[in-house]
């Protein structure tokens, strides 16, 4: 990580894009946030070189101006629309294609020297094993579908106009702050109320990385000139799902009682999510700092204080 670099990131309001912007000034480095709306609560209390600036990544003309006014030496693009429910099959998924192109078109012309954006696991598809970069994917969604359309669509772009390029698939990311809907999260405010939650058999093993491990991994991809290319962005350790409830549980409420099985797989559950992450590793010295364990604790210590 040599010297001070000028980056902006997409989605900057978000769980991942708001970890990266602080990350990245607690790095030393100039960021530019970039969120639809002004007033973004995960930025609230930054210091460091920051500028926040609200536009709409569907607004073309406005990001072309935004892009031309800042110049960044490297974009982060977090920011994508319909990441769960239902909308993870709607046409929004289009829409983030079209609005990535645009995005990347107007840093190009801006003079940008790198475009880093933030894929998906759900680029592969199915797998139940130790996923590699070197893998087909075969989405089996609309979501990973678009997330992998704009990854062909944006090295494209950067190739053409000599910029260099990289793509970080994520798969599982938790910690404090992250959606409510989540399995962890979800699980770990149930436990500090004292009430059981509805589990599945939680026979499925998982890869979690904690987000500000991925956060620096993100960084570590944005601002090593030679990490180029696909990258998983994962822990690498698999851990049962019933294993994580049942240290939630010692934490949080411990002697209460919790079943499994009260929750039924869905017909494309996933039972083994890995991804190997030795590439991110050899490329840039990066490497997960947060155990698992430590991560849970700190979840558990933010849901109670935010009880």
């Amino acid at each position: 990580m040599n010297g001070q670099r000028s980056i902006l990131v997409t989605g900057a309001g978000g769980f991942v894009g708001a970890a990266t912007v602080r990350a990245a000034l607690a790095a030393g480095h100039r960021v530019m946030a970039l969120v639809r709306k002004p007033g973004a609560a995960r930025l609230a209390g930054l210091s460091g070189d920051l500028s926040v600036n609200a536009a709409d990544l569907a607004d073309t003309a406005a990001i072309s101006a935004l892009l031309a006014d800042l110049r960044p030496e490297i974009v982060i693009h977090s920011a994508w629309e319909g990441v769960s429910g239902g909308k993870r099959a709607g046409d929004v998924q289009f829409d983030n294609i079209r609005t990535t192109l645009s995005l990347v078109d107007a840093a190009i012309a801006s003079g940008l020297q790198k475009f880093v954006g933030i894929g998906s696991q759900a680029e592969y598809g199915r797998f139940d094993r130790r996923i590699s970069e070197d893998d087909l994917p075969q989405p089996t969604m609309l979501y990973g579908a678009a997330k992998f359309a704009a990854l062909h669509l944006t090295r494209q772009r950067t190739r053409e106009a000599g910029v260099d390029f990289a793509w970080l698939r994520l798969f599982a990311a938790y910690g404090p702050g992250d959606n409510p809907n989540w399995l962890i999260p979800s699980v770990t405010a149930s436990l500090v109320r004292g009430v059981a939650p509805k589990c599945s058999a939680g026979t499925q093993k998982w890869d979690y990385l904690h987000i500000d491990d991925a956060a620096a991994g993100i960084l570590a991809a944005a601002v090593t000139p030679s990490a180029t290319g696909v990258f998983n962005l994962a822990s690498g350790e698999p851990v049962q799902v019933r294993g994580i409830v049942e240290h939630l549980r010692d934490l949080a409420a411990p002697g209460l009682p919790l079943s499994f099985g009260d929750i039924a797989f869905g017909p494309d559950q996933i039972m083994h999510l890995e991804g190997d992450n030795s590439r991110l590793r050899a490329m840039t010295g990066w490497s997960p700092q947060i155990a698992l364990m430590d991560g849970l604790a700190a979840m558990v210590a933010a849901a109670r204080h935010a009880a």
